[in-house]
């Protein structure tokens, strides 16, 4: 009997003490890059050894590194952290699965930014995008599901803000000074507490969405200023199409 009891307390104890403090161990970094490496086989990554918490309520494990590298061709990223959840029956059944991906960025320079996205796909569009933005810094949270087969499901979010921001195309047009937060799902993107100046003119807005029904984009918001004088030739320059 008492060793029973005695060996009921230590897995108690150990039940405790891993969903609690938790430990740190390389045991699933191999696992995780692999999943990873799915995105692109050309990406290479950099993981510190992985902080798991075990919670046991819902059969998880709760997995957290901290400033993870991620590299691919000449450009790299270095993150915050990344977190995920792992469940115990795939880790039992040799079908290790992450259920989710939660990434954490450093504030980063929005044009090194695109770069290293243009080496997963290099459209004309994020190479005019590359080329209009003069400078600024992002900071986000990517949130990732994945289904059965490991694929991201539909319903990821990216939150995040956006700090001294400069645009500048057609000569003409210059947008600087930006700054917003934004929260951004599939096919609609918020902007909150906008500002920017557009050429001399500072403008304003507490709400800016954008939404992408059937390829039309449809903008909604209200953008102001406390006081502005607007000549008719600049004026049909802003409103042209």
């Amino acid at each position: 009997l008492r060793i029973l009891l005695l060996f009921f307390f230590i897995i108690a104890s150990a039940l405790i003490y891993l969903s609690t403090a938790g430990i740190e161990t390389s045991r699933f970094n191999n696992q995780i890059i692999s999943i990873i490496k799915n995105f692109n086989q050309d990406l290479e990554i950099e993981l510190k050894k992985v902080k798991i918490v075990l919670d046991p309520f819902n059969l998880e494990i709760n997995a957290k590194t901290v400033g993870p590298k991620f590299k691919i061709k000449d450009k790299s990223l270095e993150l915050e952290s990344v977190k995920t959840k792992i469940m115990i029956d795939t880790i039992i059944n040799n079908n290790f699965s992450l259920k989710n991906l939660d990434i954490s960025t450093k504030s980063l320079e929005i044009g090194s930014l695109i770069s290293f996205i243009r080496n997963f796909k290099n459209t004309p569009e994020l190479y005019i995008l590359e080329k209009i933005f003069k400078k600024g810094y992002l900071i986000s949270d990517v949130n990732l599901e994945f289904d059965d087969d490991g694929k991201i499901k539909e319903n990821y979010t990216v939150k995040g803000l956006v700090k001294d921001a400069q645009i500048k195309f057609l000569k003409k047009y210059n947008i600087k000074d930006i700054s917003f937060n934004f929260n951004f799902e599939e096919k609609k993107l918020e902007l909150v507490d906008l500002s920017f100046f557009l050429n001399d003119t500072q403008l304003i807005s507490k709400k800016l969405s954008i939404e992408n029904v059937d390829d039309i984009f449809l903008v909604k918001g209200l953008i102001e200023n406390k006081k502005l004088d607007l000549e008719n030739k600049l004026l049909s320059s802003f409103l042209k199409k």
